[in-house]
């Protein structure tokens, strides 16, 4: 990842997490992925993912299998706002929708490769979302 990107990826990361101490920094084996980590804590990864001229970047949080309720506490926790919703995906038993206020921000799912017990919140950023030059 270009040293812009890492930047603008860590500004935008810190006000929708309202989180000072979180950083992002270049993978050490891998040029297209970068790891979050809060204070000295690693809390996610981001990979970068360029298609016809198209930038994008996949944010990617293992977060514990827990029921419902305690999903949405937990979710309240990491984004430290209140208005979090842990919406349930009609028809569809291992996913939910991640939602602050109403701006869409991710799904939560169940990923056969991840440990047992956990689960895996994507959300998609997209280069218009990041204040890139």
């Amino acid at each position: 990842m270009k040293e812009t990107e890492i930047q603008s990826l860590t500004a935008y990361l810190v006000t929708l997490f309202s989180e000072k101490e979180l950083t992002v920094l270049q993978h050490p084996e891998d040029d297209e992925q970068a790891l979050v980590a809060i204070g000295q804590t690693f809390f996610a990864r981001i990979d970068r993912d360029e298609d016809e001229g198209e930038l994008s970047f996949n944010f990617s949080k293992d977060v514990p299998d827990q029921p419902h309720e305690e999903l949405i506490e937990y979710f309240a926790t990491i984004f430290n706002s209140k208005s979090v919703e842990v919406r349930r995906r009609k028809g569809r038993q291992s996913s939910a929708e991640i939602y602050k206020g109403e701006e869409f921000l991710g799904v939560l799912y169940d990923d056969e490769g991840s440990e047992a017990g956990m689960q895996v919140f994507n959300m998609a950023i997209l280069d218009i979302d990041l204040d890139l030059d």
